[in-house]
């Protein structure tokens, strides 16, 4: 049996103090607190950890684990460096998804609605060998999926649900409902359409319908992180982007050239930057990408290669 939690509450005088214990460098004390009193210290945690020593895993001398030691040079100053930074990327990203999700809704709607107002509630006008698939918890993928999707309709507040409920009886046809859905029922919905559905959609971005539901899932993954206030500079992407052909996207193959690239946040804002661009040509984006990660804050221990941001990445065309 696990023992139990036994650790104290600290004050903040006190959490900064068993931090400084460890070996972390506090430059100056009374704006410490002020950051751990704002931001807080299971927050700051992940941003520090990289400043943390590690040592050979006592089970696998292969590994290694981390201590709550800090590596000599470790400084409170630069958790909070990276802390912000990583705050103004989530607001990027979340700035690029809003656009794309707003286009998927327009894609899905147009699409599926075109074969029926309600096709998104039948498997027959759905890819039906995905939307029959069976569910490790009981029920289809698709029966899962409108639980979710209706769940989303009837927790609404919004005035035109009320007032076609007051006009109207249910259910609410695609291209109403996919106002309400979020990103992840968004992408849920993208991967059982029907085939020919998904094909469309997929030929407006320039890509094959696989390459495209793989990044809108990768998306969906770094979108949940955004919105959760989760650290993201150097998380791992477990829902990564697929390889494109060179006809598809040339300016993405090189996210093949290093796994490093895929599975850390470096393939997620190229794929975003991908996106934008075809949303909208004239777009910011990408160069606000771009310049955010060339002012990566120095510092010991961390850097952008840890997000895939592997040498030479700015001179990719994705970000020209």
């Amino acid at each position: 049996m696990l023992p139990p939690y036994t650790k104290p509450h600290l004050s903040f005088a006190d959490q900064l103090a068993l931090l400084m214990q460890r070996g972390l460098v506090v430059t100056d004390q009374a704006k410490a607190v002020l950051h751990l009193q704002r931001v807080g210290y299971g927050r700051l945690t992940p941003y520090w950890q990289p400043f943390q020593q590690l040592v050979p895993d006592p089970n696998d001398a292969t590994l290694t684990v981390r201590t709550e030691q800090f590596q000599a040079g470790a400084e409170f100053r630069h958790a909070v460096d990276l802390y912000l930074f990583d705050k103004q990327l989530r607001l990027l990203f979340l700035d690029a998804i809003e656009r794309i999700e707003v286009a998927l809704r327009v894609d899905l709607a147009h699409a599926m609605g075109k074969r029926d107002a309600y096709a998104h509630r039948s498997p027959a006008f759905l890819d039906a060998h995905r939307a029959n698939q069976g569910m490790p918890g009981g029920g289809t993928r698709h029966q899962n999926w409108l639980a979710k999707a209706d769940g989303a309709i009837a927790r609404s507040k919004d005035d035109w649900i009320k007032e076609f409920y007051a006009t109207y009886s249910p259910p609410v046809p695609i291209w109403m409902a996919v106002e309400v859905w979020d990103f992840g029922t968004l992408s849920w919905l993208l991967e059982m359409a029907h085939p020919n559905d998904r094909a469309a959609i997929a030929k407006r971005y320039g890509l094959l319908p696989n390459t495209l539901v793989s990044w809108i899932k990768t998306l969906a993954f770094v979108r949940n992180i955004s919105a959760h206030h989760a650290r993201l500079w150097n998380a791992g992407i477990i829902n990564q982007p697929l390889v494109p052909k060179p006809f598809e996207a040339p300016q993405l193959v090189h996210i093949g050239s290093d796994l490093e690239r895929r599975t850390r946040v470096y393939g997620a804002a190229a794929v975003a930057s991908y996106f934008v661009r075809r949303i909208n040509p004239g777009t910011s984006w990408p160069s606000r990408m771009k310049a955010h990660w060339q002012a990566f804050p120095a510092m010991p221990f961390a850097s952008s290669i840890q997000s895939g941001f592997l040498a030479g990445w700015d001179a990719e065309a994705i970000w020209a």
